[in-house]
């Protein structure tokens, strides 16, 4: 069940008519990248019989950017796992309430992430990865990245959620 009434779609109101959304273009770009570089290793390993040493490393944080990116895509679309066992049982405005109430404490649960994951991107500028020359900071700065595209899109739903409990209330009130 969406945290959106059941008449109008996350997509209508939570985004523009635009095809491809800044986190679709993320996640295809990580998505391929990481498909070039794990058949780089598959052919350099087993046809070439000899290993590529980094590419399992930065396969690794790719997928962990990924996931946060593809994170990012479900709070676009209003898709992120919940129970809704108590919805079927609550009144329309109790409901309005309990959603606008989950999606403010996601909102505060992705700006936490963002808060922390810019501290330990901040702290771990100076070290790089085990296999590379390259700062691990940037990978860190990168789920930030990622985590800001999830807050954008958690504010939108927080206030599409509570225009939803203003018009439960106001529904109430002509009736």
């Amino acid at each position: 069940m969406s945290l959106i009434d059941s008449e109008t779609l996350p997509s209508e109101t939570l985004t523009s008519k635009q095809a491809f959304k800044s986190e679709d273009i993320l996640s295809l770009i990580i998505f391929w990248g990481l498909a070039v570089l794990l058949f780089a290793q598959f052919f350099s390993r087993y046809a070439l019989s000899a290993s590529l040493g980094w590419s399992e490393e930065i396969a690794r944080y790719l997928l962990i950017l990924l996931a946060f990116s593809g994170a990012s895509i479900a709070s676009r679309n209003d898709a992120h796992i919940g129970v809704t066992l108590l919805h079927r049982y609550l009144s329309v405005k109790a409901l309005n309430i309990t959603k606008m109430c989950i999606a403010m404490l996601n909102l505060l649960v992705v700006l936490l992430l963002l808060f922390y994951a810019g501290q330990i991107a901040i702290s771990l500028h100076a070290y790089s990865l085990a296999s590379l020359p390259v700062s691990i900071g940037w990978v860190y700065a990168l789920m930030c990245a990622c985590l800001l595209l999830m807050l954008v899109r958690s504010a939108m739903l927080v206030k599409s959620s509570w225009r939803a409990v203003c018009s439960s209330f106001s529904h109430k009130a002509v009736k």
